[in-house]
Parts: C-alpha cells; structure tokens; sequence
C-alpha cells in the first residue's frame, strides 16, 4: 500500500470523529464507538489484520485504559456522594470566601491553585468551580471558562499522576530497549521530561485566566501581571523539583503545585493586609449551609484521600511494594499489562469515599440516591474513557496475524511493515517533515486530546507513533512523546464533554460555542509554544 493511501484510510476515523462531535454534536462515547469501529474495519480489510487480533487488542486496550475510565467512575461516585449529602454544598461555599475581593489574587488562588490541587486528587473543577465563579460575580462565559483553562497547566500529573503514569508504561513498552539512567525509575524520568514544559506552560494559562476575567485591562495591569507570572512560574518550579528523581513526587505535583500557589497567593494577600478568607460575600443561603455541617466532615472524603495519596507516594518503601511488588500484570495477546489496582487512584477514591462516609450521611435513601444518580452519570464517560484506548491499541497492533500455532507474528515480523498503521504514518511523516517533525507533535496532541477528551487517550493514541517518528530523523523520542500529551492536556480547555459539563453546572447549556472561540486562542498559542520548546529540546 502506497503512504499516501494508507494516510487517507488511518485518518478517516479521526475525521469522521471530528465532524460527529463539531457538526452533529455527538457525545464523546458515541463519535468513540465508531471511531474504534471504523478503525477496526479499516484495520482487517485495508491493513491485513486478523480480526482476531482486533478482538484481543480491543480487549487489552479497554484494561490499560482502567486508571482512567475507572478513576472516572470512581470520581463521579465521590462526587456524586457529596453532593446528595450536602458536602459539595458546604464545601462550595467555603471555596466562595477565598480571595476577599481582589480579583486576579482571586482567580488564581481559586482556578489555578485550587483548581490544580482538586484535579491532582481526582476531583473535578469543571463540576465545582463554576457555581462559585458565578457566585463572586462572574459573567456564566467567565465562570465556565476560567475552571476549564486552570484544567490545562499540569493535566499530565492530575488523578494522582495517570497521565505520566500511562506514558511511562506505554513508552517502555514500544521502546524496551530505551537507555534509561541506571537505579531511576522511569516513571521519574519520564515526569521529569514533562516538567521542563511546565514553566512555559503554567505561565501561559495564568496570563490567559487574566485575559478572559478582565480583557486586556486586568492582563497588563501590574498587579495582576505580577500576580499572574508568580502563580504560573510558582506551579511550573514546583513541577521540575517534585519531578527531580531525587525527589521523586511525580504523581504528587499536581497537589504539591496547587498548594503552592494557595500559599504564595496568600502570603501576597497578608503582606497586602487583605483578608484571605472573607465571610462578607456569603448569602443567607450559604451561610445556612455553614450552620449545617462541619467543613472537616463535608471535605472528608478528600482529606482522606489525601492522606492515602501522601502514604502510597511519598514514602518509597510502600510505593514500590504497591507500585511494583503487587502490580498484578496480566498477560492479553502478546502483551503483558501492569494493573496496579492496589496503586492506582480509582481504589484510593473508593475507599477514601466509603470512609467519608462515617462522618456524613448514609442511610439508605442516601446511597440509593447516590447509586441511582452514578449509574445515570458515569456509564457514558466511562466508555468515552476506554474506547479511545481501544482504538490505539487497534492502531498499534495493525498488520498483526494469529499464525497457526498461536503465535503473535506483528506486520514487521511478517515482512510487510508497512501494513501496520503507526509504521507507515511514522514513515510517512519523517519522509514529509524531516528534521522539522518534532514541531508537530504537539498539535497532533491537541487534536487527539480534542477528540477523545482526555490528555491520557492522547498519550495512548500516539506514544509509539511519535516514538518511531522521532527515532527516524534521530530526534529524542521521549522529549516528542511528551509534547504531544502537552498538546493533548492544552485541549482540555476545548473538550465538548468538559465545557459542556461546566455549563451544565450553573444552567448554561449552549454558550460552549461563545468559550471555544476565547479557549482555541489560549490552546493555540500555548500549543506553539510547546511546539517551538520541543523542536530546541528533541535534538539536545
């Protein structure tokens, strides 16, 4: 099969994707489904692949997609918990005092800050923040766009690290000959890679939440530019030295960033003799909220799981017991998966919610409600989450044949390398751009994150492609892989799923269209300039 063809046919599933979501608005698990399906069928008729091959890759690519799909189901049922109990509510209003009432410290003590630490631990700022934006006075625009914007700085470590996490198994395993440094993990290597992004980055969308807020009046005010260059750069720092192998708190930087900029916002406000916490803007609503519950007991769920996070990360001793030791790997066609059910956030969640639930209310109404309103809320996002997974493995094991014995023979052992789609996009793409590759990655990133929603399908999607890419024009391949979940985590600002649920929210279903016009500046610029970073940083 010639490149060109073969170009045409891969890119027919991305672009039926593109328009099902764009043009008939489609949900993201329903334009997924048919994505994997058409995938699939190209795969067999036009790739040579043993359609049974399609069956286990769609199989192993639904398990290695379970950090994700099933932190989202895990995360909905906290949440969901919370906010039939009241928790959310009461938690909510507390958010709705921070900053007094200056606005730029405000914007970053609550949509970077906050929002940084919240995503860290699996919760959702899209869902949360919203309400509390419009409450401060916030156009309904504003409200939803500033959560979705703080989503973007530092997406490769939320929900406990499963982005970089991801990555880190996926690269190891199209590269299984890689030269990492001896007696690091490369799960810190790999975090490290990502951090030298994060300043950039970080600063970037800062400057953007001043843009949105408050238009070019509150972007070159002093102040604010100020405080906007210190928040960024005070989570982009956190980012290298949590990555630092020597430090090692990948899969906390996220938590580690976010109470960092609460903490330098609030030291700014202090020395300014500003109130951190002001109780004035409260409602007579909210302060019967107050009356209601304790902010320990309505916030339990996360302090717990935070105190799970901390003892499962930051010592080595049980991190690796949990991390390595019991990783329960299992073995689906010729590919072996690490689960680490024990490690991974999804049973953190859990538990950490069925602990809360000591400490709020649990009758019976109570959790029928909740079960009833999780099984309405997380089947779709769940499948979103999984089926994009399904669809890389699909795309990375094309051309791939069960022989007669049962063994696995891939398209290169079977002479035809060309038959399997990442080889010949790979191919393809060296010959096209040469040496100027790398300055793609990124933007191939953002669309797939566009598309599938999540930074983590985009990683899946693309790792090994870029991967071979890069290794042909003898760019550093780990540096081109992480631009592109870069690019895929700068389209969380983009994602109909995420500004559609932060619309939803506050009642605002259909002003989606009106943020995606401010959202695609800040990706774009953003995504330029991690794409100009990697080209300086693939060669070195």
């Amino acid at each position: 099969m010639d490149s060109i063809t073969g170009v045409l046919l891969i890119s027919i599933p991305i672009i039926v994707t593109f328009v099902l979501l764009v043009k008939f608005r489609w949900g993201a698990h329903s334009s997924g489904v048919v994505a994997w399906l058409l995938t699939t069928l190209i795969a067999i008729i036009f790739f040579s692949t043993d359609p049974r091959v399609a069956i286990i890759a769609t199989i192993a690519g639904v398990v290695r997609s379970f950090p994700i799909s099933l932190m989202v189901g895990t995360s909905i049922f906290m949440i969901t918990y919370m906010h039939v109990t009241g928790a959310l509510k009461r938690v909510i209003v507390f958010f709705k005092t921070l900053g007094g009432k200056h606005k730029s410290a405000q914007i970053m003590l609550i949509n970077l800050g906050l929002g940084l630490f919240l995503v860290g631990l699996g919760a959702t700022p899209v869902s949360m923040l919203p309400p509390v934006m419009l409450a401060l006075g916030y156009s309904p625009l504003v409200a939803v766009a500033l959560p979705s914007v703080g989503y973007d700085p530092l997406t490769t470590y939320a929900l406990i690290g499963i982005p970089v996490v991801v990555f880190t198994d996926i690269f190891k395993a199209v590269n299984p000959g890689w030269a990492w440094p001896a007696n690091i993990d490369p799960l810190f290597v790999c975090g490290s890679t990502f951090a030298m992004f994060m300043p950039v980055v970080s600063t970037g969308i800062a400057l953007a939440m001043l843009w949105i807020a408050g238009g070019k009046k509150m972007l070159f005010d002093k102040e604010s530019l100020f405080l906007a260059l210190l928040s960024g750069l005070t989570a982009g720092g956190v980012a290298i030295i949590a990555n630092n192998p020597l430090v090692g708190q990948t899969t906390l930087t996220n938590v580690y960033a976010g109470l960092a900029v609460i903490g330098v916002i609030s030291l700014y406000l202090k020395a300014k003799k500003l109130p951190i916490i002001d109780k004035s803007i409260l409602t007579d609503e909210d302060r019967e909220s107050e009356k209601s519950m304790k902010l320990w007991a309505a916030s339990s769920p996360w302090v717990i799981l935070v105190i799970f996070a901390l003892l499962t990360n930051m010592f080595p001793p049980i991190r690796d017991y949990l991390f390595h030791t019991l990783a329960f790997p299992v073995t689906i066609g010729h590919a072996t998966i690490a689960t680490r059910p024990l490690w991974n956030a999804y049973t953190l969640v859990l538990i950490s919610t069925f602990i809360g639930m000591i400490f709020l209310p649990h009758d019976k109404k109570t959790l029928k409600e909740t079960l009833s309103l999780t099984k309405k809320r997380a089947p779709k996002p769940v499948l979103a989450s999984a089926i994009f997974f399904a669809m890389a493995e699909i795309l990375n094991e094309s051309g791939s044949i069960i022989g007669p014995t049962g063994e696995w023979l891939t398209a290169a052992q079977r002479g035809i390398p060309e038959m399997n789609m990442i080889f010949l996009l790979a191919s393809a793409t060296a010959a096209t751009f040469g040496v100027l590759y790398p300055l793609t990655s990124a933007y191939l990133g953002l669309l797939a994150g566009f598309i599938s929603g999540s930074e983590t399908s985009a990683i899946a999607m693309f790792t090994r492609y870029h991967s071979e890419t890069a290794q042909l024009i003898g760019a550093n391949a780990l540096v081109v892989g992480a631009a592109n979940g870069i690019g895929g985590g700068l389209a969380s600002v983009l994602s109909p799923a995420k500004l559609q649920n932060a619309a939803a929210v506050i009642d605002k279903i259909g002003i989606e269209g009106q943020i995606i016009k401010y959202a695609l500046v800040v990706a774009l610029l953003m995504t330029t300039a991690t794409a100009i970073l990697t080209f300086l940083l693939a060669f070195i």
